[in-house]
């Protein structure tokens, strides 16, 4: 009890150490943070070490005679969260480490280190920091089964010495190029392990729509993925501007007027790839065991009319405004079941896009992707828009009457009231509402081929 008091006692000093980060110059600055990151280490070493041995002892070998459970908790992850006022991820994190960092006791009652001797008589002393030690282990524990146990320490010694000079983010490279050398199985474990952990989980709607998805993929696929995403920024202009919920803070957007941040480009991108491949299911290339994803959307015939309301996914509890009902309907990527005052199914839509795949071709000489200026979604990732809708206009299913749009895009024109697409000498022009009279050349929705010698991207009659 007596180092207890005495560590809170050295805490409340602390706290009485005044903090006006405002009132430094920036040499102070940077002294003060140094300063105060050695205290936060060396205070995160005893938590980890603490944290770890209530770990062991709250083991769920022992039984009753398990400290958690003597607490009236169920372990000690739940133990820590409660009597620290901290997230169960922080407690994981603490117990985690602390257990595999934990020293031990002889026979006669001397302390004796634990596996990761280097990592822990560094953390303790404050030369790393709790991310450079998590790294460390983490990177030699997986190959430790499988590495001479003299190359093994010499690695985690290696690593530690690199880890008092560089970032965490830097010693995870480091880490990985010892884990390859030290591994005599090569990757293939890893794969072995990362394909049987791969994963993919849909949580809950929210109130808001938004529905939390969480993807866990293998090396292979996650190259494939980021490769994708690369490939659709790529003559992307970017800018930075201020993040939504921060006005301190900046995030890459969109030069173009759609100035979508990156997170949201590489949302649409993905989803837009997902939708390539459903559209793709009937092509001559698909298997033809495969059978093609059906999304069933449920509106009011009352709420479709009137533009207000809006539609049920089949399974989903999430609702869907109208604007995107009718973008659905448009695209023809959705049965759309349109019900009466009690329920009664008045139209039930053709699974089968209206567009044929003879049409999509066309659309796709002429206008090589989205047609929308400044888009440079390809064709695989695009849906063909009926310029004059379906429902609301009698638009027919004519190439004459359709463009490609990426999901986005598409989006857009059905949601905003400040664009339309017209036809004009049998091009379509994307203007604004009010714009009256003939299209002005420089409408011209974007065609993705080499232009004519003179003709400006995105202005070709």
């Amino acid at each position: 009890m007596e180092m207890a008091d005495r560590l809170v006692a050295e805490a409340t000093a602390l706290g009485a150490v005044p903090c006006r980060p405002v009132a430094l110059d920036d040499s102070r600055l940077l002294d003060e943070i140094e300063a105060w990151e050695r205290i936060g280490r060396l205070a995160d070493a005893r938590r980890t070490a603490l944290a770890g041995e209530i770990a062991w002892r709250s083991r769920e070998q022992i039984g009753e005679a398990s400290l958690a459970k003597r607490e009236g908790q169920r372990d000690a992850v739940d133990l820590l969260a409660q009597e620290l006022r901290i997230s169960t991820r922080e407690a994981k994190r603490r117990t985690a480490l602390g257990l595999r960092l934990r020293s031990r006791l002889s026979l006669l009652g001397e302390e004796l280190p634990g596996r990761w001797a280097h990592v822990a008589a560094a953390l303790e002393a404050g030369a790393i920091g709790v991310d450079a030690a998590r790294v460390i282990v983490d990177a030699l524990g997986a190959v430790a089964r499988r590495a001479d146990a003299e190359d093994l320490q010499v690695a985690e010694a290696a690593l530690v010495e690199s880890a008092r000079s560089m970032s965490a983010d830097l010693l995870r490279v480091q880490a990985e190029v010892w884990q390859a050398a030290l591994d005599p199985d090569g990757a293939k474990p890893a794969e072995d392990a990362a394909h049987v952990n791969r994963s993919a989980k849909m949580g809950r709607e929210s109130a808001d729509g938004i529905t939390v998805t969480i993807l866990k993929t293998e090396t292979e696929v996650t190259a494939l993925l980021r490769a994708a995403l690369n490939s659709g920024r790529r003559g992307v202009q970017w800018v930075r501007q201020p993040a939504d919920d921060c006005e301190d803070d900046s995030e890459w957007h969109e030069a173009a007027d759609d100035q979508r941040s990156r997170a949201q480009f590489d949302h649409d991108t993905l989803i837009d790839i997902i939708r390539a491949g459903l559209r793709a299911s009937d092509d001559e290339a698909a298997s033809p065991a495969s059978s093609p994803a059906e999304v069933i959307v449920v509106v009011k015939a009352d709420d479709l009319e009137a533009g207000r309301g809006c539609g049920w996914a089949d399974g989903i509890a999430g609702r869907i405004a109208i604007p995107t009902v009718r973008r659905l309907q448009c695209s023809g990527s959705t049965r759309l079941a349109v019900t009466g005052g009690e329920g009664e199914v008045l139209h039930l839509s053709h699974a089968k896009r209206l567009f044929t795949r003879a049409q999509r071709r066309a659309l796709a000489v002429r206008d090589g992707g989205c047609a929308w200026p400044g888009c440079s979604a390809p064709v695989a990732w695009t849906e063909a828009h009926h310029i004059a809708w379906v429902a609301r206009d009698d638009g027919t299913t004519d190439v004459e009457n359709g463009v490609l749009l990426c999901s986005f895009h598409h989006h857009r024109i059905h949601s905003s009231d400040e664009w339309e697409i017209r036809v004009h000498g049998g091009a379509p022009y994307l203007v604004p509402r009010r714009w009256r009279g003939a299209p002005s050349p420089r409408h011209r929705m974007q065609r993705h081929r080499l232009h004519q010698a003179g003709d400006p991207p995105g202005q070709v009659a």
